[in-house]
């Protein structure tokens, strides 16, 4: 890691290390995502979340419009959420009609839903509905009904005649050119074009690979980074600890410096192994024991968001509510929770125990947790704070415990979350 590419280290072997020197900015970072009114105006680029509170929901799908539509803008982003927010009762009118519904489309850059039907008088009828339910509409005229596009994209998939066996179940609705699409590499596109039914269309077959999208378990996780996954390198596993962006807009995953993964690549997952990226510098001295690993791989490195691993969760992670911003954040006494991979499927849930010690000189003026005695491979999984209103702030990077796995008397260390390298804001959900 050069000073140039990422972190700065804040010291040297047998050093006293120093506080991050961006603690203001991130300080008014973490306040400022906190106290943000839900009715802000998104930002292109910022990650779209379901909190599951109702207050900011609508937000969350501006946000989502705005990272989807680049040429939106953040006021039109707003105002297609709120017109789609009250869509559910025209829906609810417009499948009540199979017999005349060719579809419909919501267009963002209007704020207005697009209906397809078959027959005037269903023109005349959705305008009325819409009027009534004060949603703006707009009715198109079509051929066919969208029952009669399932039915022809079915008979497609299913058949054994040359497009179907061609198309191989590649087959899809376009309900805004009222279409059934069959999708072909080329040279069979080209082959086929005079032989394709009224109603149906071709395109090129999108060349791409892709992979399943896996979070089955801390194990087998490779769709996105989070607190305590199991990452593993040639030789050996840790955990995976929290994500944090250089002053350069490099991004880096975070776990322990004990590891011996310098100059190693590291990877999550097992389904799909992935490559996450090399570990480019460790520090085990004094109170900080952290080593950096730089991410390269294209999907981890644009994702934005820090995440908790979280077993019975939506998605299975939790947000990152905020960042300890100096060492007088972390306090005595505190409850805390430790993202790691071990794995117990009775009690899939993160354990927890509380600080009895800031700065432990058995253990090189590292945190000491009380009560939880964490266990072999747990190195590098990220400790948080859990604060009474369900925030999870994090804290910093598992070090060691008692030796054996979760054995009396229950004390394990961290290497608090401000010491490692200047440059660092760390990423919240």
């Amino acid at each position: 890691m050069t000073p140039h590419s990422g972190p700065t280290r804040t010291m040297k072997p047998g050093s006293v290390p120093r506080l991050l020197g961006t603690v203001g900015a991130a300080t008014l970072l973490v306040c400022t995502l906190l106290v943000a009114p839900a009715g802000a105006a998104p930002a292109a680029g910022a990650a779209a979340r379901d909190t599951g509170r109702a207050a900011v929901v609508t937000a969350a799908m501006a946000q989502a419009y705005l990272n989807a539509h680049p040429g939106l803008s953040a006021d039109a982003a707003a105002r297609a959420a709120e017109v789609q927010s009250h869509g559910e009762a025209l829906k609810t009118e417009l499948v009540k009609r199979p017999e005349t519904f060719g579809g419909a489309w919501f267009d963002p850059f209007s704020a207005t839903y697009q209906v397809a039907v078959t027959t005037t008088a269903a023109e005349r009828e959705i305008t009325k509905v819409s009027r009534d339910l004060g949603v703006p509409v707009r009715t198109h005229r079509v051929t066919r009904t969208y029952a009669e596009l399932e039915q022809r994209a079915e008979a497609l998939r299913t058949g054994s005649d040359q497009l179907s066996r061609a198309a191989a179940g590649l087959v899809g609705i376009d309900v805004e050119t009222n279409q059934v699409v069959v999708a072909l590499p080329q040279r069979q596109r080209d082959a086929l074009a005079g032989t394709v039914p009224a109603g149906v269309t071709l395109v090129t077959a999108d060349a791409r690979s892709f992979d399943l999208d896996v979070c089955n378990s801390r194990n087998d996780c490779n769709d996105s980074l989070r607190s305590g996954l199991v990452i593993r390198r040639s030789g050996g596993s840790c955990s995976a600890g929290f994500t944090a962006r250089g002053s350069t807009g490099v991004r880096w995953l975070l776990t322990s410096g004990h590891c011996a993964g310098l100059n190693a690549a590291w990877s999550t997952g097992t389904t799909t192994p992935t490559t996450i990226g090399t570990m480019t510098d460790a520090i085990d001295s004094g109170r900080v024991d952290a080593g950096a690993i730089q991410v390269t791989n294209a999907t981890y490195r644009a994702d934005t968001v820090g995440r908790i691993y979280m077993h019975n969760a939506a998605g299975r992670s939790v947000p990152v509510n905020g960042a300890a911003p100096s060492m007088g954040f972390i306090l005595q006494g505190e409850t805390v929770c430790l993202a790691a991979r071990i794995i117990d499927p009775a009690n899939p849930g993160n354990p927890c125990g509380t600080i009895t010690s800031v700065s432990d000189p058995n253990k090189r003026g590292m945190v000491r947790v009380g009560g939880y005695d964490a266990c072999p491979g747990d190195s590098g999984g990220g400790w948080y704070w859990l604060s009474s209103s369900g925030s999870r702030w994090a804290y910093g990077l598992h070090s060691r415990s008692e030796s054996g796995c979760n054995a009396a008397p229950n004390n394990s260390w961290f290497s608090p979350l401000p010491s490692f390298w200047t440059g660092l804001t760390y990423e919240l959900g």
